[in-house]
């Protein structure tokens, strides 16, 4: 070669070629449909706010299904427009490649993707693109923050609520809320923040109520303009009368949401997992022909395992919660670490024989499923079947393509999601997760369902949802079902106010992890002592220091777990000075306190 470069017969040289996870994917160009009136009063104003060229942070709140994506689309247009660039966040891997697709089907080859699926070669080189400005979009999870896109423009959280965009221990710090952080980015590069969400994080909405921050609403669900509707009108074999001009959308209802009382059906002998109501709709979508979404907030096959004659509950050795039984493997499970073992034949208490598998999780939801409706076409979507960008995708694409009848998941099918076919959505149990002690425990299950009752009904064929639960009255359930997240945050905001904590008090944590009960409390003990003389120095007379105790996950990973809490209109000064050791993670403003 080198001969033949001396010839002048070749020229050897070198050029950069960058790994690019997207390099292999087609994506179907879009073209922006008309906004709406709603749509167009709000883009107005986020148009404003972005030539006005100061910083700015709006709460973008709108129902399932109101055209919040469209809004997104828009403001990352006129960020290109004036030579910016755009950060789009998601909450989870899940619902990645849903929004890649929307946004590379509007601006193909500007996009490119950050989260935890990527390989690290694939990262390095995104970050290498994006210092050197050879890319103008990056969507992502909470870590594509940190890519170091220059001259913002706009910088997106869609389903801000959730408590996936915060950084926790035990991972590795700094612990931060993505929201917070995206202020600050977009404070430097004077550009504007959209938060957007249809069941907004209370405190992200206290202060839209102060005014802190701008919010924007968006009261009306969108089915769809002309060419949509009659897109969904053939594949569904129906017909219709609709022929509004290009510029008009059809707006529909939310879906009708029935509350099943589930101790009515044990009093009635029903011990099955779907109440009657739930089996009968079930049995009409599929004679129709059409899709039903059945959501579990937990995986695997059932909840614990225990001996029906001594009461003994198989427990993770690492974590001492309860393991959970999964069909494929024949293996019990923690959900925490992952430890793994056989399932039991006897008791190691009393030997008996009487092993008794309790609760259900996504894997017997889907066993009764193909039991009740052996020729229903099923998929499942949780953690054990889909752990890579990919395997989510081929799920999402499979059940969009209606290869499958039922989808059987857990979180990840509650949001973000658009799936016209769908006209049940089942919810197996609302309860999960609504009587830990977490003073977050309600707003959470008002999410969760709120969200998932929206995948539901956003065609024409219209839809309905079917709420299973044991705790009918109570009210992030009552709200949900009304899809009245006024009326929620109303009693919550109250409560709140009531208990003293966020929005109205600050919180700091403080976890300890030791391989023994005896550390962990010692230094919990230790760090109490240190922190209560920094208050008395300080007189901090309005500031609580609740605990030393042991969290309500004791144990973790083969870790025992202590925490604190500092409550107070500004907590920070407590801790300031003081030094953290290993095995202390400090955390303020946590989102949960389990």
């Amino acid at each position: 070669l080198r001969r033949m470069e001396e010839a002048d017969l070749i020229i050897l040289g070198e050029k950069k070629t960058y790994r690019d996870s997207l390099a292999d994917s087609n994506f179907l160009p879009t073209a922006p449909p008309p906004l709406t009136a709603a749509q167009t009063a709000v883009f107005n104003e986020i148009s404003a706010a972005m030539n006005n060229g100061a910083a700015h942070t709006f709460l973008l709140h709108g129902v399932t299904g109101s055209g919040k994506t469209e809004i997104y689309l828009r403001a990352i247009e006129i960020a290109l427009m004036k030579g910016k660039n755009a950060l789009f966040l998601v909450p989870e891997i899940a619902l990645t490649p849903q929004t890649v697709r929307r946004v590379a089907g509007r601006f193909p080859g500007q996009v490119a993707v950050v989260h935890s699926g990527l390989t690290e070669t694939e990262r390095y080189d995104t970050w290498r693109r994006a210092r050197e400005g050879l890319l103008q979009i990056i969507v992502g999870a909470r870590s594509a923050l940190y890519t170091p896109l220059q001259n913002i423009g706009v910088i997106i959280l869609d389903e801000e609520h959730d408590a996936r965009y915060k950084q926790s221990p035990p991972l590795l710090p700094p612990y931060y809320d993505s929201r917070h952080v995206g202020e600050a980015i977009a404070a430097r590069d004077n550009a504007i923040e959209l938060l957007g969400s249809a069941t907004p994080d209370v405190e992200t909405m206290f202060r839209a109520d102060r005014k802190e921050i701008t919010r924007l609403a968006l009261p009306n669900r969108i089915m769809g303009h002309r060419q949509r509707i009659s897109e969904q009108a053939q594949e569904a074999g129906v017909c219709t009368q609709y022929s509004a001009a290009d510029d008009e959308a059809l707006t529909i209802e939310l879906p009708s949401v029935q509350i099943v009382d589930m101790r009515a059906e044990l009093r009635t002998g029903n011990t099955r997992i779907f109440s009657r109501v739930l089996h009968e709709e079930l049995e009409k979508t599929l004679a129709r022909g059409e899709q039903a979404i059945l959501f579990l907030n937990r995986r695997g096959q059932a909840t614990y395992v225990f001996c029906r004659d001594c009461g003994y509950v198989v427990r993770c050795p690492r974590c001492d919660t309860p393991l959970t039984y999964h069909r494929h493997g024949q293996a019990l499970r923690c959900h925490r670490c992952d430890h793994a073992e056989p399932e039991p034949e006897i008791c190691p208490r009393c030997h008996s024989r009487r092993i008794k598998y309790f609760g259900a999780g996504t894997q017997q939801v889907e066993q009764a499923v193909i039991e009740t409706f052996p020729r229903a076409r099923i998929l499942r979507w949780d953690a054990d079947t889909a752990s890579t960008q990919a395997s989510h995708d081929a799920i999402l694409q499979r059940f969009m393509h209606r290869q499958a009848d039922v989808l059987i998941g857990t979180q990840m099918i509650a949001k973000g999601l658009d799936l016209p076919m769908v006209t049940l959505v089942g919810v197996v149990s609302a309860d999960v997760g609504l009587n830990l002690p977490d003073f977050r425990a309600g707003e959470r299950t008002f999410q969760v369902l709120t969200q998932v009752a929206g995948r539901a009904g956003r065609g024409l064929l219209g839809g309905q949802v079917i709420l299973q639960t044991y705790a009918p009255e109570h009210y992030a359930i009552q709200a949900a079902a009304r899809h009245d997240y006024e009326a929620f945050y109303n009693r919550e905001i109250a409560y709140r106010r009531e208990i003293a904590y966020p929005p109205f008090r600050h919180l700091i944590r403080i976890l300890f992890r030791y391989p023994s009960e005896t550390q962990a409390k010692a230094e919990a003990e230790r760090a109490a002592n240190v922190i209560r003389k920094q208050m008395e120095k300080l007189k901090m007379t309005g500031t609580e220091l609740i605990g030393p105790a042991p969290c309500f996950f004791t144990r973790e990973s083969d870790m025992v777990r202590w925490h604190l809490l500092l409550r107070g209109p500004n907590p920070l000064p407590a801790v300031q000075g003081i030094s953290v050791p290993q095995g202390w993670y400090v955390d303020v403003n946590p989102l949960e306190v389990l």
